[in-house]
C-alpha cells in the first residue's frame, strides 16, 4: 500500500534526484529488514560512485545491463572506496516516476548479505537512471590518495581485515604491467601496514588479498594515478562470445597477447586442464558459489591432481561478469590474478566458461587453470639449464657465456651441501662460493651466484647476474632431490657468473 501511494505521489509531483535517492534508501532498509538480514550502512563513497554511474548510464550511448567492470572500478576507486566489484543493480526509465516505481517492486537485491551500500539517481530531461551498489566489506582501509601530481613519492597504506580473515597480502601492478608483492611494514593479527612507492608516471592498481580458512580472496582494490589523470576514454563496445569454443579462443588470444608483450612464452591449450576448468565453472554455476575453495573443502591442487600426474605447479584465476571478456577484464586488472597470467613457469592453460542467466541478465563464470606440464625426464638436465641461459642472453641481445668446468665443479659441490642442509643459500658453513671462485680462477675480477629450487632445469628466473653484460663465464651445479621445505623431486641449481678483471 505504501509503495502504491508513493508511486502515485511521484507521478503527480516529480521528485528531485536527492528525493528519489532517499526513497530508494528507505526501500533498501525495508527489504533487508523483511528478509531478516542486518541492514547495510549507507556509504558516502559508494553513493558518490553510484551517482557517477547513473550519470554515465544516461550518456549519449545508453549501455545495456550493468556497467562494465572497468567503469565500475574507476567510479568506486575515484570516490575513495576500495570495494572490489560491488554487486550492481541498474534501472533506467523514460520517466522519473517509473525509475522509482520499478525499484520499489524489486525484492531480489537483499538475497545476499551486504555490509554497505550506495544508491545514486541521475536525470536528463524526462529520462532517469538509478544505480544501487552493494558490498560485503572484508577490510577497512585508512584514507589513501587516489592521485599524486608527480612521481617519486611514497605513502603508507594501513588497514584491518574483518574477523573471518587473518593474514593480508599486498600487490601493486605498475604502469608497465609488472606485478610486485610488497613486504608488510607491520602486520599484527588482522591489522597491517605497507609502504607504497610511486616511482614513475602512470596508472597503478593496488590490491589487498586476505587469507582465511577458505583460502585467499580479494578484499580491497583501487587505482592510483601519478603525474596527472590517465586517458579514460570509453572503449568501443565489445561483442561478447556466446559459445564455449569462441570464448576459449578469444580469451587464449588475449592471454597470449599479454604474455608476448612481456616477452613471455605463449601458453598452449591443454585438454585435461580445460576439463578441470570447465567442470569447476559449471559446478560454481550449479551450486551457486564463487571461490577457489569449493564448499566441500576441495581446492585447485586436488582438482588438478585428479586430472593426472603430469602437472606440478598450478594456478587458478576466477572471473564473473555479464560476459567472458568482461570477466577476464576483471582478472587482468587484479594484481594477484595478473601474477598468474604473467608467471614465467607456466606453459599450459585450460579455460572453462559457464553461461547462465541470473534475474533475467546474462552471466558468465570463467575459470582459467595454469600449469607447467611435466615433460618426459630429460637425459641431460644440466645441458637444458645451459640452453635456457643461452636463450635468455640471446633474447636480451647479450653475448653468450662461456661454460667453465671449474665453476661447474664449485657449483655442484655447493649445491650438494645445500641440499643436505635443506638451505638454498650461496653462503654455507665451510663453503663460500665467492672465495672458492677467486682461489680457483685468479684472473676473475668479479663473481656472482644465483640459487634456484625449481621444478624444471629450465625454470631460471631473470636476475641482474644473468643479464649483466660484463659477465663472460658461467658454471651450473644441478642436483635433483627431495626437501622437507621445498618439496619432493625438485631441481636445486647454483649458477655462478664471472667477469674478467
Amino acid at each position: 500500500m505504501f509503495a502504491l501511494a508513493l508511486t502515485a505521489l511521484v507521478a503527480a509531483t516529480p521528485l528531485s534526484p536527492e528525493a528519489l535517492e532517499q526513497q530508494a534508501s528507505l526501500h533498501v532498509a525495508r527489504e533487508f529488514e523483511r528478509v531478516g538480514r542486518r541492514l547495510p550502512a549507507k556509504d558516502p563513497a559508494l553513493t558518490e560512485a553510484a551517482r557517477r554511474l547513473a550519470r554515465e548510464a544516461l550518456g549519449p550511448q545508453l549501455p545495456t545491463g550493468a556497467p562494465d567492470l572497468h567503469a565500475l572500478t574507476l567510479a568506486v576507486s575515484d570516490a575513495g572506496s576500495a570495494d572490489p566489484s560491488p554487486r550492481t543493480l541498474v534501472i533506467r526509465a523514460w520517466a522519473h516516476a517509473h525509475v522509482l516505481e520499478t525499484f520499489l517492486a524489486r525484492q531480489d537485491f537483499s538475497a545476499e548479505p551486504a555490509t554497505h551500500f550506495g544508491v545514486g539517481v541521475a536525470t536528463a530531461g524526462e529520462r532517469a537512471a538509478l544505480i544501487l551498489l552493494l558490498t560485503e566489506r572484508k577490510a577497512e582501509l585508512q584514507r589513501f590518495p587516489r592521485a599524486f601530481p608527480r612521481p617519486g613519492v611514497s605513502q603508507m597504506l594501513c588497514g584491518t581485515l574483518m574477523p573471518s580473515l587473518d593474514t593480508a597480502e599486498l600487490y601493486v601492478t605498475l604502469p608497465d604491467g609488472n606485478v610486485e608483492r610488497l613486504a608488510m611494514a607491520r602486520q599484527q593479527g588482522p591489522a597491517f601496514c605497507a609502504q607504497l612507492a610511486f616511482a614513475q608516471n602512470g596508472g597503478y592498481t593496488v590490491e589487498v588479498l586476505g587469507r582465511g580458512a577458505k583460502g585467499p580472496e580479494v578484499v580491497a582494490l583501487f587505482l592510483v594515478d601519478v603525474g596527472g589523470p590517465q586517458q579514460r576514454d570509453s572503449a568501443e563496445p565489445v561483442e561478447e562470445p556466446t559459445t564455449l569454443s569462441e570464448a576459449r579462443q578469444l580469451l587464449l588470444a588475449r592471454i597470449n597477447h599479454l604474455r608476448r608483450a612481456h616477452r613471455l612464452n605463449p601458453l598452449t591449450p591443454d585438454s585435461a586442464l580445460e576439463g578441470v576448468a570447465q567442470a569447476y565453472s559449471e559446478r560454481m554455476a550449479r551450486e551457486g558459489f564463487f571461490a577457489h575453495v569449493a564448499p566441500d573443502g576441495s581446492d585447485l591442487r586436488s582438482r588438478v591432481d585428479a586430472a593426472g600426474p603430469a602437472y606440478r605447479s598450478s594456478g587458478e584465476n576466477l572471473g564473473m561478469a555479464p560476459g567472458p571478456l568482461a570477466a577476464h577484464f576483471g582478472i587482468e586488472h587484479s594484481p594477484g590474478h595478473r601474477k598468474n597470467l604473467l608467471a614465467a613457469l607456466f606453459t599450459h592453460v585450460g579455460i572453462g566458461v559457464a553461461f547462465q542467466t541470473v534475474d533475467g541478465r546474462p552471466q558468465a563464470i570463467v575459470t582459467e587453470v595454469f600449469s607447467n606440464a611435466v615433460l618426459p625426464t630429460t637425459a641431460d638436465p644440466l645441458g637444458e639449464a645451459y640452453k635456457a641461459i643461452d636463450a635468455k642472453r640471446k633474447e636480451s641481445k647479450l653475448p653468450p657465456l662461456e661454460r667453465n668446468e671449474a665453476l661447474e665443479r664449485i657449483a655442484l659441490d655447493h649445491v650438494r651441501r645445500a641440499l643436505q642442509r635443506d638451505t638454498p643459500k650461496t653462503t654455507l658453513p665451510g663453503s663460500s662460493l665467492h672465495e672458492r671462485v677467486f682461489q680457483a680462477l685468479p684472473d676473475v675480477g668479479t663473481a656472482a651466484a644465483d640459487f634456484y629450487v625449481a621444478e624444471e632445469p629450465t625454470a631460471l628466473s631473470e636476475s641482474k647476474n644473468l643479464l649483466e653484460a660484463r659477465n663472460r663465464q658461467v658454471g651450473v651445479g644441478l642436483l635433483r632431490g627431495d626437501s622437507k621445505t621445498f618439496g619432493k623431486d625438485r631441481y636445486w641449481l647454483v649458477v655462478i657468473y664471472t667477469a674478467p678483471r
